[in-house]
C-alpha cells in the first residue's frame, strides 16, 4: 500500500455526509493542491471531528492513499491554518456576504 502526503486548501462549499448501510459515516470533500483536484474521503470517528474542525479554505496536511475509484482516502489530517473572515459581512444566519461596491 502506497502512502501519500500532501498539502493545500479544502474547496468544497460544504462538506457532505454520506450515509452507508453499516452506519458508519463517510464524509466527502474536494481537496485542491498546487497541481491537483482530489476527491476525498474519511470514514469512521475521525470523520465527526473533521466536520467540527474544518470548512472551506482551510489549510490541511493529508496522509492517506488512492483508492481503485480514484478517491484520496484520508488516513490522518493535520489542521495547518484556519480561513481568516476578518472584514467580511455575515447575514444573520452566518453566511458570509459579497462585498458590494459603495456608491458616491
Amino acid at each position: 500500500m502506497n502512502v501519500i502526503m500532501t498539502e493545500g486548501y479544502v474547496v468544497s462549499e460544504e462538506i457532505k455526509v454520506l450515509k452507508t448501510t453499516d452506519a458508519i459515516p463517510l464524509c466527502r470533500f474536494t481537496f485542491s493542491t498546487s497541481t491537483h483536484k482530489l476527491n476525498c474521503l474519511i470514514t469512521g470517528k475521525q470523520a465527526y471531528a473533521f466536520l467540527y474542525e474544518v470548512e472551506k479554505d482551510t489549510r490541511l496536511s493529508l496522509t492517506g492513499r488512492i483508492n481503485s475509484r480514484n478517491q484520496f482516502v484520508v488516513l490522518n489530517y493535520d489542521v495547518l491554518a484556519k480561513p481568516s473572515y476578518f472584514g467580511q459581512i455575515f447575514n444573520y444566519k452566518g453566511h458570509r456576504l459579497p462585498f458590494a461596491k459603495s456608491r458616491q
